[in-house]
């Protein structure tokens, strides 16, 4: 089966075709904007998506919408962490948490979608700490990987493979759910 992952990050996309390889599913990177309104909820946000791109090239597609949580705020930045991090950098969020509880979550929600049909949504969370430095700045990464430590892990996400990273963090909990569904759909 080959299915079509409409993202941007190539991060993303490396982690969910290593996760989904393991169920007989290739995955190919289709590099396209698309709109999303961030004022809905990320299940709706990753379900409108897919149900319109997959109509759009008239294909399987998945899509993928991640949120960030800081126990210290209010649902903040939740849908908008990219946004975040592109705004204030690693300065900004030690600012935003300096004095406060580093406790965070990570939240993703996987959406897949044949043309004409419903999207179905496989979420999933990682919950940890944020660090209280960068690590390993010029390893090639997304920036959060850089200072979150996961819940049970000594380690920020960054000092870890992709196979162990794949094997707890949100997106290879989601892309698991999404093979089993997938292997059970045949």
């Amino acid at each position: 089966m080959k299915l079509t992952f409409i993202t941007t990050n190539k991060h993303k996309f490396t982690e969910v075709k290593a996760v989904l390889r393991n169920y007989g599913v290739e995955i190919e990177q289709v590099v396209m904007e698309y709109p999303e309104d961030k004022e809905k909820e990320m299940a709706e946000v990753a379900a409108e998506s897919a149900k319109h791109l997959s109509k759009k090239l008239n294909k399987p597609v998945i899509t993928e919408d991640t949120g960030l949580y800081f126990k210290a705020y209010n649902n903040f930045p939740g849908a908008l962490p990219k946004f975040l991090f592109k705004g204030v950098g690693f300065e900004g969020i030690f600012k935003l948490l300096r004095g406060k509880d580093k406790k965070a979550y990570f939240k993703t929600v996987m959406a897949y979608c044949e043309p004409d049909e419903e999207s179905v949504l496989f979420e999933a969370e990682m919950h940890g700490e944020i660090a209280a430095k960068v690590v390993l700045s010029k390893a090639d990464a997304m920036p959060y990987d850089h200072i979150f430590i996961p819940d049970g892990h000594k380690k920020a996400i960054v000092q870890m493979s992709m196979e162990e990273k794949n094997s707890f963090s949100q997106r290879g909990q989601a892309a698991r759910k999404l093979g089993e569904y997938l292997r059970n759909k045949k």
